[in-house]
């Protein structure tokens, strides 16, 4: 018997998410036009460096993810529940 998924492959998938997300608008588009998140993420790492764990683990998230995770967070008043569903 042929096993069953709910998901489905789609070759255009990505293509279709991006269009969506187009005509919906990205605010961070919108956003890195003001502000520049990679001197800024340079410069935080700059003055909080991060220390370097000798025993391995996951890798912590880049320091300009989390900076335009806090931006957007900040801008729309968002929690951290909605952070992680949008």
């Amino acid at each position: 018997m042929k096993s069953r998924s709910a998901i489905k492959t789609d070759l255009f998938a990505d293509e279709h998410h991006r269009k969506k997300n187009d005509s919906l608008g990205d605010p961070l588009a919108e956003i890195k036009s003001y502000i520049d998140f990679a001197a800024l993420a340079a410069e935080i790492d700059r003055v909080a460096p991060r220390p370097i764990s000798a025993q391995g683990g996951r890798p912590p998230y880049p320091i300009e993810t989390m900076v335009r995770i806090l931006v957007l967070k900040r801008l729309y008043n968002l929690s951290v529940e909605q952070m992680e569903y949008h």
